[in-house]
C-alpha cells in the first residue's frame, strides 16, 4: 500500500513534464480530499502496453486511477468535452483520448487506443462503459475484449472503492471521504484469442465478450483492503 507515491516515469516512451506536473498536483488533491490509499502497484507492468480495467462509479475514477499509477496513462473522454478550449487543454495535458460516446462504435477511437497500446503505453478503460447509478457493478460490454484482442496486451483489473460515496452520478458535487484503489494481478488472453481465431470470425466476435466478462469478474473479486 502507498500513501503518497512517486511517479517513476517507467514505461513512458518520452518525458512529459506537463503530465507529471498535473500528476503531482492531482495526487496532492486526492490525498487531501479523499485520503487516497493505493494497493498493488507492484502488479502494474513498468514497461510495455497494458490495459488498466476498472469499475466505474464516479467522475473521480479516471483521475483516481491515473494518479495511483507510477507510469503515464491514457484515458477516454467524451469527444464533446473537447469543444471547450480550457477543458480541451487540460484533458490533452492529462493524455485523454477523445471518443464518440453517442452509442455508435468509434472505430477511430479504437484505432487510437490500439496504437497507443502497441507503442507500449498504458490505457485506462471501464468495461461497464458508463457509471453505475446505484453503486453496483454493471455487466461488461465487449469493447474492452476487442481492444485487448487487437492490441495483444495484458490486462490489470482495478477496483475503486469509495468513489461512489464521494461523488455518485446522482450528486452535482463531490463530498470528502476515503478512496482505496487496488490493482490486481495482470491477466493475459493471448491463448484465448488464438484459439478463437482458429475457429473463425464468429468465435472471434464471441471471445470479445468472454474476455470482457472475465475481466469484470476479476474486478469484482478484488476485496476491499
Amino acid at each position: 500500500m502507498t500513501h503518497a507515491g512517486q511517479p517513476s516515469g517507467a514505461g513512458v516512451t518520452r518525458p512529459n513534464r506537463v503530465y507529471w506536473f498535473w500528476w503531482r498536483f492531482s495526487r496532492l488533491l486526492y490525498d487531501w480530499l479523499f485520503r487516497l490509499r493505493v494497493h498493488g502497484q507492484e502488479n502494474i507492468p513498468r514497461t510495455g502496453g497494458v490495459v488498466l480495467a476498472g469499475n466505474h462509479a464516479s467522475f473521480l475514477d479516471p483521475h483516481g486511477i491515473g494518479v495511483s499509477c507510477p507510469r503515464m496513462v491514457h484515458s477516454l473522454a467524451r469527444k464533446s468535452l473537447f469543444r471547450n478550449p480550457v477543458a480541451a487543454m487540460f484533458m490533452r495535458a492529462w493524455k485523454a483520448v477523445p471518443v464518440d460516446l453517442s452509442g455508435k462504435p468509434d472505430i477511430a477511437g479504437l484505432k487510437t487506443l490500439v496504437d497507443l497500446l502497441q507503442r507500449g503505453e498504458a490505457v485506462v478503460v471501464f468495461p461497464e462503459g458508463t457509471r453505475t447509478w446505484d453503486g453496483n457493478l454493471l455487466p461488461a460490454k465487449p469493447g474492452v475484449g476487442m481492444l485487448v484482442a487487437k492490441a495483444n496486451v495484458p490486462v490489470v483489473p482495478v477496483r475503486v472503492f469509495g468513489s461512489f460515496e464521494a461523488w455518485p452520478r446522482t450528486r452535482r458535487w463531490f463530498r470528502r471521504g476515503q478512496i482505496h484503489i487496488v490493482f490486481g494481478a495482470p491477466v493475459h488472453y493471448e491463448q484465448m484469442v488464438r484459439e478463437a481465431k482458429a475457429r473463425g470470425p464468429q468465435a472471434v466476435k464471441e471471445v470479445y465478450q468472454k474476455i470482457a466478462d472475465d475481466v469484470m469478474e476479476r474486478i469484482k473479486a478484488i476485496p476491499h483492503p
